[in-house]
């Protein structure tokens, strides 16, 4: 028996431009003006990517393509010759349904192997994404004028997982590769930075930020992986996975904030607060013991400072600065000039068991 056969012919904007009887009894004579129409996204992509190798001297090729018939919920998976009509702007796709033919081991086995690689990507727990470019991005202009292409170009998702819908919260039966690109990678100063961080890397790079947007509108910090199809000088695809760090960066956000306010706080008290380890090594301070006794903290910083502050001399009943309780004393710190200055001293000791870090508060004695 004779397979069926459907011909498309399709110009350079992916418009149908003609169908055979066989194209029309299926799909409805008149009815889809556009590739994306009758095939699904990837397919239509594919095709579009064998336009653009035209130039390569690529004449004919075999797709996996999926057809979509327009009203109906039926989908089917073919093999498709796509080749060149002539040199003009069109395009011949020509699909052979199998109704009922046995297909050739050759073609069984291209089958196959799509539909496998194709749900090893949707079976991944992590989020892959493919941002596809219609109108390529050319790489031989400014890093500005790249930047603004990769925002402003004609573009799509591309064979976006399940995990990458799930993490930017689609609706349930939404695709992903059918919504805008813009809507979830928009353009901001962060995700301008991750374009030039790609391009300047030579189109790979590893752990990169982009602060992206669910499908409600809320911010994500996402780290990405990102691979890029260069042909002749232009950018064709990006391609990656992704990971939501969002909690993480608005921990580390929050934690820097405050480290801030207690910054802000001990460089507003007058005495002179140091953070020091057990063998004396300074870690911190704050402004005022500059202030008070005309040294720069930079000077001093990991190194003993018992060449200013006199740690060494025992406390009271043999006591000594360090231990697992507060306590209090009186020292002499030296400054510039030489001098000594008297010092009530405290230290409070970090943490508990045996702590290696303590808090040194030095107050000049009143006279």
């Amino acid at each position: 028996m004779d397979a069926s056969v459907l011909v498309l012919e399709i110009d350079a904007d992916l418009e149908i431009v003609a169908m055979n009887r066989t194209a029309a009894g299926l799909l409805g004579d008149g009815v889809p003006c556009r590739a994306i129409d009758v095939l699904d996204v990837r397919s239509a992509f594919d095709i579009r990517e064998f336009m653009r190798n035209r130039a390569a001297g690529m004449r004919s090729a075999y797709r996996v393509l999926g057809l979509r018939f327009p009203g109906e919920a039926r989908h089917a998976r073919l093999i498709g010759l796509i080749e060149n009509v002539g040199a003009g702007p069109e395009y011949r796709l020509r699909a052979t349904i199998p109704l009922g033919v046995q297909a050739s081991p050759e073609l069984e086995e291209l089958i196959r192997s799509e539909e496998i690689n194709r749900e090893l990507v949707q079976a991944a727990s992590e989020a892959m994404w493919c941002i596809d470019f219609s109108e390529p991005v050319d790489l031989g202009r400014g890093m500005h004028e790249i930047v603004r292409q990769v925002f402003e170009n004609e573009c799509r998702w591309f064979m976006c997982n399940e995990a990458m819908a799930r993490l930017y919260d689609l609706p349930e039966g939404m695709d992903l590769n059918e919504q805008p690109v813009s809507h979830y990678f928009p353009r901001n100063q962060e995700n301008e930075a991750f374009v030039m961080e790609i391009i300047k890397s030579g189109c790979h790079v590893e752990n990169a930020l982009s602060i992206d947007t669910d499908h409600d509108g809320s911010i994500m910090y996402m780290e990405n992986t990102v691979h890029c199809k260069i042909l002749d000088g232009f950018l064709i695809r990006m391609w990656g996975t992704t990971r939501d760090v969002t909690g993480y960066r608005r921990t580390r956000t929050r934690l820097a904030r405050e480290a801030s306010d207690v910054r802000s706080i001990l460089d507003a008290m007058p005495d002179a607060i140091l953070v020091i380890d057990r063998g004396r090594r300074l870690l911190a301070v704050n402004a005022a013991f500059q202030k008070l006794f005309g040294w720069s903290p930079y000077d001093f910083f990991g190194q003993d400072i018992q060449s200013i502050v006199d740690l060494n001399t025992p406390l009271p009943n043999d006591r000594k600065w360090y231990g697992i309780n507060h306590q209090r004393w009186v020292t002499t710190v030296r400054v510039p000039d030489g001098s000594r200055i008297a010092c009530n001293a405290q230290s409070f000791p970090i943490g508990d068991d045996v702590p290696d870090r303590f808090v040194l508060m030095l107050c000049p004695a009143a006279v």
